[in-house]
């Protein structure tokens, strides 16, 4: 999971960082360090626009352990050309070909700064460590951490319980990386980061052959998710950052990511999908909801998911569905397997 290699250039410092990138604006978060009990919502904590290059400075001399500054996030591929050294970085020392600095995310936080404990939904992911510390709890994806999927955000799916609670950390494999450092993220494993000093780090994505069928699936959540929670006020259910499209637009996404599957080197069904009916694909998965969820014996939502004063029945409801694997695996094999062989 860990390894050293060196790859980033020896001047990337503070003070470098500054010069590059004054006069670029990234959304920066501010809230309170994790140290247990209820994970803080993205939505309790506070977002502004600052110069990234102010951020660094900031981040240089701060020492106020009450709140944390986190631009997490950037994509590289946003930062002028005045950041050489960004454009430089790549990941040809992993194996990974043609993966450059327009592939890769900046993370740079305060002490106590975090990414709240979460799944990715697709790909695995590549992190390294530029400066200062990181700390990171990682479980295997069948352990029960509470998953939910409210408030949304698109392909990660939240823990609900206090992962740092003896009863889950026990359990945890830690990993503290240090400059030089890159830890590989598996897929669908849990992880929490938690920046034990001022951090900067870079990472990347890298894209799975079950990433079809997984954006199928992720395709079957926005759906459902979007449908049941519409109505409600987005600052309570919508992950901050996190754009919610109209219903016609959810239902073109998931027939691209039927498509896409159809279509897909790996899939068993390949052929053209000219005959797939968006109305047809819609009504179907309705369907297979309702089949689905008759067929799974109650109860069977995940044991640490809880109806409670901060969990109301309509995110039970949704955490029920589509955070059990049996039940989406069961409509998105339906979905799939609807479709004959086209000539």
């Amino acid at each position: 999971y860990q390894r050293r290699v060196r790859v980033v250039p020896m001047s990337w410092d503070i003070n470098t960082l500054i010069r590059y990138t004054e006069g670029q604006t990234v959304a920066v978060k501010i809230g309170k360090p994790y140290t247990g009990g209820r994970v803080p919502l993205e939505s309790e904590c506070e977002f502004k626009d600052q110069d990234l290059g102010e951020t660094f400075r900031l981040l240089a001399t701060y020492n106020d352990n009450s709140k944390f500054y986190y631009a997490g996030y950037t994509h590289l591929a946003t930062l002028n050309d005045s950041s050489p050294e960004f454009h430089a970085f790549d990941w040809n020392w992993s194996g990974l070909k043609n993966v450059s600095s327009k592939n890769s995310t900046l993370w740079a936080g305060s002490k106590g700064s975090f990414t709240p404990c979460h799944k990715d939904s697709y790909g695995c992911n590549l992190h390294a460590q530029v400066i200062g510390c990181k700390e990171w709890h990682l479980w295997p994806p069948e352990t029960d951490l509470g998953p939910t999927r409210v408030p949304y955000e698109e392909s990660s799916t939240f823990s609900s319980v206090d992962v740092l609670d003896e009863k889950y950390s026990k359990s945890a494999l830690r990993i503290v990386t240090t400059p030089g450092d890159v830890i590989f993220i598996p897929r669908h494993w849990w992880h929490l980061a938690r920046n034990t000093e001022t951090s900067v780090s870079i990472n990347t994505w890298i894209e799975l052959p079950t990433d079809p069928v997984d954006r199928l699936k992720e395709a079957i959540t926005r759906l459902l998710v979007c449908n049941l929670k519409g109505t409600y006020n987005q600052k309570d259910w919508v992950n901050p950052g996190e754009e919610i499209t109209c219903q016609s637009d959810n239902e073109a996404l998931l027939k691209g990511a039927l498509t896409h599957c159809l279509q897909s080197p790996e899939s068993v069904k390949t052929g053209s999908t000219s005959k797939i009916d968006s109305y047809f694909i819609i009504d179907k998965t309705k369907d297979m909801i309702k089949d689905s969820i008759q067929q799974i014996p109650l109860p069977t939502r995940s044991p640490a998911v809880a109806v409670s004063k901060d969990c109301n029945i309509v995110d039970t409801v949704i955490n029920s569905i589509v955070c059990n694997d049996q039940i989406v695996d069961s409509i998105s094999e339906k979905l799939f397997n609807s479709f004959p062989n086209f000539d």
